[in-house]
């Protein structure tokens, strides 16, 4: 009796299938996707670098809340990717989405299955699934300024051991690193549009600075920026 194949799901960062890995398998062109509403369709670019196995690439976008699916779709939404080829998912609007004054943020979802070696086909061997996902920007038209200028104009206070930044913009800012003096704080993900983030950190560390850097379009990092911290 053959024994049962175990699937195993596994979420990864985007990282781990970005272009600048190594490892063999799906590699993802972009680690975001920036939505301009002026255009009609958004484009995220995929690679198969295996030499022999055929992957099965399935997508789809979720709101911000990762429970219900946002008002976009995705061509083609299930697809084999042939070994050492390439396919690019085309991401399109499918219902009028009613925030204009700032950008709107959903994620991207892709699972990816490899096929079976024929020599595991006798055996009793995992067969993973791979899940990731990056965040999908809707970017409506019209809007003030830049996101490097949104990051640029972050501002910071500190009550206790609250680290209290304050986004004014119209546009998401991501950040690659946050320095309180010369403490790096872990916690440091994002501010949405005209909102705010407090995080904690150690208020022995006698800072009277913090530097910070953002995530472009691009998946590269802005310049450094430095600014007083006033209590």
């Amino acid at each position: 009796m053959k024994a049962p194949l175990l699937l195993i799901l596994l979420t990864t960062s985007s990282s781990l299938f970005s272009l600048g890995s190594s490892a063999e398998g799906i590699q993802l062109g972009r680690t975001r996707v920036v939505y301009d509403a002026n255009k009609k369709e958004a484009a995220l670019p995929l690679i198969n670098t295996e030499k022999e196995l055929p992957w099965l690439v399935q997508s789809w976008v979720m709101n911000a809340d990762n429970k219900t699916r946002a008002p976009f779709i995705i061509t083609p939404p299930l697809f084999r990717l042939d070994p050492k080829s390439g396919q690019s998912l085309r991401v399109m609007r499918s219902e009028m989405i009613t925030t204009t004054d700032r950008e709107s943020l959903y994620y991207l979802i892709v699972r990816m299955i490899p096929a079976r070696d024929r020599k595991d086909e006798q055996s009793n061997a995992l067969h993973l699934i791979y899940r990731t996902q990056i965040k999908l920007f809707y970017r409506p038209s019209g809007l003030s300024g830049t996101p490097e200028e949104a990051c640029q104009n972050l501002r910071y206070s500190q009550s206790g051991n609250q680290l209290r930044i304050e986004n004014s913009s119209a546009f998401y800012s991501v950040f690659d690193s946050v320095l309180v003096g010369n403490t790096q704080l872990r916690t440091a993900d994002m501010v949405a549009p005209k909102s705010s983030v407090s995080l904690t950190f150690d208020a022995k560390t006698a800072a009277q600075s913090v530097s910070w850097r953002c995530i472009n379009d691009y998946g590269g990092t802005t310049d450094k920026f430095t600014t007083s911290l006033k209590p």
